[in-house]
């Protein structure tokens, strides 16, 4: 029996680790080639998550001789059909071949165009995967498929309602005919495109349209800028035979992309530029290069020369925060002096979890000490006679690339006798540079720990746990929502109250109170109570309720003139149910993009803003609530 290597989800889990770093370097790469030459394409990437690498396992063997090639995996797909076979050769320049997978084409049958690569995986980008993933039957290879678009899209359909659901079609012959008869349709349209565009290429030929000619001809991305005066009257007096618009008519796009291609850097791609890298290839006309050297043709209003001689220039970074807190420790469990150690415990426990394999000299107890692993920085400064602890450190952000994380904490003792906790996290960007992704809310683990394992008061103690408001509670929520120390939001979901005591939440659909508070409830306060509860609590503050409503107030730094109670949020049950949210997440290295509506879209909604005035309260809270060495 053939050996065969089956490992659970788990397992893959705790030995396959891809940092995202290696899919998005790899889609880079081809992606700056692709744009260098202009050809038309999309490009997609991923790597094989845990499950699919489990199932991949228990449906084919694998074993030490033959071994998954495709963990990342890189698709490229291109709009015109000839544009395979050049784009097939530019990845073949890249990268070490292992083999092609091509499909056979004959007269007598359609069958999809399969062009399907694997290549050796960059050593700098292999050693950044754990090595105990090629114990696992994994190659170090990444597979480059190749498509055209209309094949592409006929090929998902296939993919995911045919091969696998190959049980449905059985039995099935004349549909399943009839379902490949769309795919002679595409092959089609396919050739059909390029015909297109050669006859349209060739009538402005004719009509000695000179740049619609280049553009139709060639296919590729370029600029509107018309050709030269001086290059379009030598064009114009040439009546040869051979003259130089029927040879840079003839000339295939194949040696036009070379040349693109040859360039020590990306140059605009434009009439001009076609030409003079056509003229230099395949024309010699000299009156043609003289006027290309005059114009300096290839930088010719083009920017990207001070852009390459300010690349190794460092540009000035700015902080941009994404959590900060400033709460008083729980005294609940722990005295303060007990709180501070034991807090001091869980943050060096963080920095030893998440930064312990760079640097093993990390102490596992809390200690001072400073420590420089190769791009990391941590400094942890310990004063327990003092009851005072300090967190610092700054470490490379694996998702997206040139961005840092600085994270920093401390806690110390207060004028009011109480264990204050100041907890900031910040990314880093280049001020010049706007390609950057937006975090909006970061919150480092060991603040989560400290709030379940200790406890936080931000004027009142923060839960996780939900709190339905009773008549003892109505003027301790009045007195929270009305302070002008309160850091946080505090959210009020009001609704009816049932004949059973149980309040109504149906009119929030799909918001689950329960786990938006176990989510939100460590750096805001949440709250339930019926309408009538609700009156009591909004008595003489000039606040209505007479409906199910949520309320959210903001800080008093936040608030419009500082005024809690006329600038706050109020949604009803037409705004939840009319709600929408774009939701984007990378989790996981994996990106997740979809859109949701109704009590779902409101419970994002919602998150996001208290996330936000949380961040924006930042701005405003006085120096003592910023960690200080």
């Amino acid at each position: 029996m053939e050996d065969r290597y089956i490992y659970s989800k788990e397992e893959i889990e705790r030995s396959v680790r891809v940092p995202a770093v290696v899919e998005m370097e790899l889609r880079n790469l081809v992606e700056e080639r692709l744009e260098q030459c202009g050809l038309y394409h999309r490009i997609f990437s991923r790597i094989k998550t845990p499950g699919s690498l489990e199932n991949k396992y228990q449906r084919k063997i694998y074993n030490q001789e033959k071994k998954i090639q495709d963990l990342v995996g890189i698709r490229i797909d291109v709009y015109f059909e000839d544009d395979l076979k050049i784009c097939k050769q530019i990845v073949e320049q890249m990268f070490e071949l292992v083999e092609w997978s091509l499909s056979e084409q004959n007269d007598q049958e359609f069958k999809p165009v399969k062009i399907n690569g694997v290549f050796r995986l960059p050593l700098y980008l292999k050693s950044q995967i754990s090595p105990e993933t090629w114990e696992m039957a994994i190659d170090d290879t990444v597979e480059i498929q190749i498509k055209t678009m209309f094949f592409e899209g006929w090929h998902e359909i296939e993919h995911d309602m045919k091969y696998k659901g190959g049980e449905l079609w059985s039995g099935r012959e004349s549909i399943s005919r009839y379902f490949n008869s769309v795919l002679a349709t595409l092959e089609l349209c396919d050739k059909s495109l390029v015909s297109l565009f050669e006859n349209l290429g060739h009538q402005l030929y004719k009509e000695g349209n000179w740049s619609g000619m280049i553009k139709s001809h060639y296919r590729i991305k370029m600029s509107d800028k018309p050709a030269y005066p001086e290059v379009e009257e030598i064009m114009n007096s040439d009546v040869s035979d051979n003259n130089i618009a029927k040879i840079l008519y003839k000339t295939p796009r194949k040696i036009l992309i070379d040349e693109l291609l040859k360039q020590p850097r990306r140059v605009p791609i434009n009439s001009n530029t076609i030409i003079a890298l056509v003229n230099r290839a395949v024309i010699h006309n000299e009156a043609l290069e003289a006027i290309f050297h005059e114009k300096d043709v290839f930088d010719d209003g083009n920017d990207q020369l001070g852009e390459e001689m300010s690349m190794n220039k460092m540009s000035p970074l700015s902080k941009v925060c994404v959590f900060n807190a400033c709460v008083n420790l729980s005294t609940f469990k722990y005295s303060a002096h007990d709180g501070c150690m034991e807090a001091a415990r869980i943050a060096c426990a963080w920095i030893k979890d998440k930064f312990g394999h760079l640097d093993t000299s990390i102490p596992d107890d809390p200690v001072s000490f400073e420590a420089a692993p190769l791009g990391y920085f941590l400094r942890f400064i310990y004063k327990p006679e003092d009851d005072y602890w300090y967190l610092s450190c700054m470490y490379v952000d694996h998702e997206v690339p040139g961005q840092l994380w600085i994270t920093e904490a401390d806690c110390r003792r207060g004028e009011d006798g109480k264990q204050l906790l100041n907890v900031r996290n910040s990314y880093t960007r280049a001020e010049e540079q706007g390609r950057y992704i937006n975090r909006y809310f970061s919150c480092p683990m060991f603040y989560s720990y400290i709030a379940d394992r200790i406890g936080l008061f931000d004027v009142r103690y923060l839960s996780t746990s939900r709190k339905i408001l009773k008549d003892n509670w109505v003027e301790k929520v009045r007195e929270l929502i009305t302070s002008s120390e309160r850091t946080m939001p505090v959210c009020l979901v009001i609704s009816e109250e049932q004949a059973n005591g149980w309040l109504d939440e149906g009119w929030l659909e799909n918001f689950r109170v329960y786990d938006f508070t176990r989510m939100a409830g460590r750096y805001s306060h949440i709250y339930t109570c019926s309408i009538e509860t609700g009156k009591r609590i909004f008595k003489g503050l000039g606040i209505t309720v007479d409906r199910p409503s949520v309320f959210l107030f903001k800080p008093a730094a936040v608030a419009e003139g500082n005024d809690i109670l006329k600038d706050y949020c109020l949604y009803h049950e037409e705004d939840v149910m009319s709600s929408s949210f774009d939701r984007h997440q990378v989790k996981n290295y994996v990106a997740r993009y979809d859109i949701v509506k109704g009590g779902q879209a409101f419970y994002h909604r919602l998150l996001q803003e208290i996330r936000s005035e949380m961040i924006e309260a930042s701005k405003f809270l006085p120096e003592v609530c910023r960690p200080q060495n």
